[in-house]
């Protein structure tokens, strides 16, 4: 399971969904910059720890060149929405539309997430056992 602070990793990068690709993509890989021009360099000192959670975000990251970094952030910040407490009660991964506070119509063509009874399903989330990478 990867925790992280969606507040602060968009505030650190500013809104742009490529910062916001890099530093989850550092997070969760553990990447290290190679030298200070490196483009993650000024994000390592940082600590994006918190409550938002993935069950399978090493998953995300190596089919994120199937995507575009805005449906990834997208994909991040409405999965930061979703209670960690009803995930470590229930084990439920999707999100109850009505906890989402932005119109249908700015995620419903995110090709990440699936639409279906009133939830939103991420797509690397419910990934069986036998489909994953590892």
């Amino acid at each position: 399971m990867f925790l992280y602070d969606w507040k602060k990793i968009v505030e650190t990068a500013e809104g742009s969904p490529l910062a916001v690709y890099l530093i989850f993509k550092m997070l969760v890989m553990k990447e290290i910059p190679t030298n200070k021009y490196d483009k993650i360099y000024k994000y390592v000192d940082l600590s994006f720890a918190g409550e938002s959670f993935l069950v399978n975000p090493e998953q995300l990251v190596f089919e994120s060149y199937k995507y575009g970094f805005r449906e990834i952030s997208q994909y991040l910040a409405l999965a930061s929405i979703r209670p960690i407490s009803e995930y470590y009660a229930t084990g439920k991964l999707a999100l109850d539309q009505r906890l989402v506070e932005v119109e249908e119509e700015l995620y419903e063509d995110n090709s990440l997430l699936r639409i279906e009874d009133g939830q939103i399903h991420f797509l690397y989330e419910e990934v069986p056992a036998k489909e994953k990478l590892h």
